[in-house]
């Protein structure tokens, strides 16, 4: 945690794990490229790097791009939690970008985890950290758990009913829209990225679908440069989701 102190208050950063694991690396450090593989299907290489079985560290790739080779049949994000793993899909080297799945939503999905009425709970923005930013290019998946009927069910379709409360799902606009266009009244809300349908007709019945598409992610190289250069990047890579307290 990040602390600053000043003489009638106190500011505190809490940046998401992933992020302390950059910070934490230290300043101007610089790591030699891995040679190339594949896992699963999907091309490994700079500035992505496989950490062997049993070991902590890669010892090779850029900070932030370790990447797990389960089973040698599905990489994933190293720096995430156990439990919330983000899988790699594809890379697409090109244009620094990358389709993801959250594996705790697929298995929220398939009801291998405590989820009620197999319904994902949790916001994908939550799970990601630099280098890598949530893409606009993605469309929105609205998940409403409603202890009531909304007043307006347009554009909502309806999923199951879970004991006292009823799920809908709608399909928004870009993921750099205003969520508050997306509140209903009476009903909780978990925002899901998803890359499918983007230029297209997507449909909310399909939501299960379109969660298992995935979503796009975007990186940014780190900057040459001291630890308050790379903070900055991040600050602003992900403003909106540095959690902030003030006290007088």
């Amino acid at each position: 945690m990040l602390l600053f102190f000043f003489t009638t208050s106190v500011w505190v950063a809490s940046p998401p794990l992933p992020l302390l694991h950059v910070l934490a690396a230290g300043d101007g450090q610089r790591v030699k490229p891995c040679s190339p593989t594949s896992c699963g299907g999907v091309n490994i290489t700079t500035p992505f790097g496989v950490i062997p079985e049993q070991a902590s560290e890669s010892g090779c790739g850029a900070i932030g791009f370790q990447v797990r080779c389960s089973n040698n049949s599905n990489p994933y994000l190293a720096y995430n939690e156990q439990e919330h793993q983000l899988q790699i899909l594809n890379i697409f080297y090109g244009n620094s970008s990358l389709l993801v799945v959250d594996s705790h939503k697929l298995q929220a999905l398939d009801g291998s985890v405590d989820e009620s009425c197999l319904v994902p709970k949790n916001n994908s923005s939550a799970r990601i950290g630099f280098p890598f930013s949530i893409s606009p290019s993605n469309r929105i998946l609205v998940l409403y758990n409603c202890t009531k009927a909304p007043v307006s069910s347009e554009g909502l379709v309806e999923t199951n009913l879970c004991g006292t409360t009823t799920n809908f799902f709608r399909v928004g606009g870009g993921y750099d829209d205003d969520y508050d266009n997306y509140s209903v009244e009476g009903c909780d809300s978990t925002i899901v990225p998803v890359f499918g349908g983007r230029y297209g007709k997507a449909n909310a019945s399909n939501y299960k679908q379109l969660i298992r598409q995935g979503f796009l992610l975007t990186w940014s190289p780190a900057p040459a440069g001291n630890i308050c250069s790379l903070f900055a990047l991040i600050m602003k890579n992900h403003r909106g989701r540095i959690m902030l307290s003030f006290s007088i």
